[in-house]
């Protein structure tokens, strides 16, 4: 203890002395300090060259493979596109058979599947319900009030992203979009072809927020490129979206279609196929890719393609869907027939949204006091012409209709040679 000069006690506590740079030994402690150092180089370099030889030594015993990382956790950074696209499109390894080789299911119905689509076949298609697809007793009930030699639209992927079958693409399984799924793709397709149906599977395409909260990358980024652009604040539910310029969201889109092909289906009816909507601020944070109206289209055109190839490598193809009243109103950015190879297009028309009057071709074309037959006889020239060379299929809803207006509709359609049509 030792006194403070103010008078108080300080209490200190001195060990034995350790420093080993003592002035009494500086020179050996130094000498000591350096052998050390000496050591532990050499120890160094002899493990480096150690590592080659046994790294190969258990290569060989452990039968050459290779560890991989586990493609189920979530993304939260931004990958590369190889590892990316391995993520999404592999089959799960389970006791089910893989997608890329899964039998395809032949469809035997009044309509051979390869053929939808084409100008020579007729058909009326009939959409299915979402809650069709809960159960098989449910599914069975839908399909028997479909009449005979109908075509069944399949709602398999819908808005939100949701999957309505037990997928095994592992982006699908990963993300919890198929989570709620209880019939595979197989029994699906077994079913629709026992009751002697063609069917068309239906997916929304870009209106998906389960494999963009899963992999980032496939969702739209700021141009920082790092933070993801949400719907709305995260405290309040705020989704993502997904990006048709993300090589990650095509390969997820594809690999989908292949599956699905694989089961039977032989057409894809393609919806949602649009941008979620941005504010001014927004698109200055996105930059570019959402700011030019060709760079829009074009990254919507090159999503639809890439699913049309794929389908079409199985025989079948995908068709392009808008709706009528929209392209009026220059809302359908992906309507450029001469960049779209798909060869069909599903055109939505509900007669009643045309009550007055709209312009088309610097022309005001009124509507006022026409009949339905006589709406037709207007509306399906302008839809052909905005189609392009493309097979157009008309689609309408059944509640704008009365049942003696749809009798009159479809009669209309078959006099002038619309042999295919839809009924939502």
């Amino acid at each position: 203890m030792r006194r403070d000069p103010r008078g108080r006690k300080v209490y200190s506590r001195r060990g034995r002395q350790r420093n080993m740079f003592h002035t009494k030994h500086r020179f050996r402690s130094v000498l000591s300090v350096l052998l050390t150092m000496l050591m532990i180089g050499l120890l160094v370099v002899a493990g480096y060259l150690a590592a080659e030889p046994l790294s190969r030594l258990l290569h060989k015993w452990t039968g050459g493979t290779e560890s991989t990382p586990d493609s189920s956790q979530t993304v939260t950074e931004p990958a590369s596109e190889t590892a990316t696209e391995a993520a999404t499109t592999a089959p799960l390894t389970t006791t089910a058979p893989e997608p890329e080789t899964t039998t395809s299911v032949t469809t035997t119905g009044a309509v051979p599947a390869a053929d939808i689509g084409l100008k020579s076949f007729e058909y009326v298609g009939r959409f299915l319900k979402e809650n069709a697809l809960k159960s098989s007793e449910s599914l069975e009930a839908a399909l028997q009030e479909i009449p005979a030699g109908c075509c069944v639209i399949v709602p398999l992927k819908i808005e939100g992203g949701a999957l309505l079958y037990q997928s095994q693409v592992k982006g699908a399984v990963a993300s919890g979009a198929c989570k709620d799924a209880t019939l595979t793709i197989r029994e699906i397709a077994e079913s629709i072809q026992s009751h002697q149906l063609s069917a068309i599977a239906q997916l929304s395409l870009l209106d998906d927020a389960y494999y963009p909260t899963y992999d980032t990358t496939a969702g739209f980024l700021l141009e920082d490129g790092y933070s993801r652009w949400l719907d709305n604040k995260p405290e309040k539910g705020g989704k993502p979206w997904m990006s048709p310029f993300s090589d990650s969201a095509a390969a997820y889109l594809q690999a989908l279609t292949a599956e699905i092909m694989q089961a039977g289906f032989q057409n894809i009816l393609c919806t949602d196929l649009d941008y979620p909507h941005f504010y001014d601020t927004d698109l200055e944070l996105l930059g570019s890719p959402v700011q030019s109206k060709q760079n829009r289209a074009e990254g919507l055109i090159r999503v639809l393609n890439g699913v049309h190839q794929t389908a079409s490598q199985q025989g079948g193809g995908a068709m392009y869907t808008f709706s009528l009243y929209d392209a009026l109103n220059r809302d359908a950015e992906a309507l450029q027939p001469v960049m779209l190879n798909t060869p069909s297009a599903v055109v939505y028309i509900d007669p009643n949204s045309f009550r007055d009057s709209f312009w088309h071709n610097n022309q005001k074309i009124s509507m006022s006091g026409l009949s339905m037959q006589e709406k037709l006889q207007v509306l399906m020239p302008i839809a052909q012409e905005l189609c392009g060379d493309m097979h157009l299929i008309p689609c309408f809803r059944e509640r704008s209709f009365r049942q003696q207006e749809q009798t009159q509709a479809e009669a209309w359609l078959r006099e002038n040679g619309y042999m295919q049509y839809m009924f939502k």
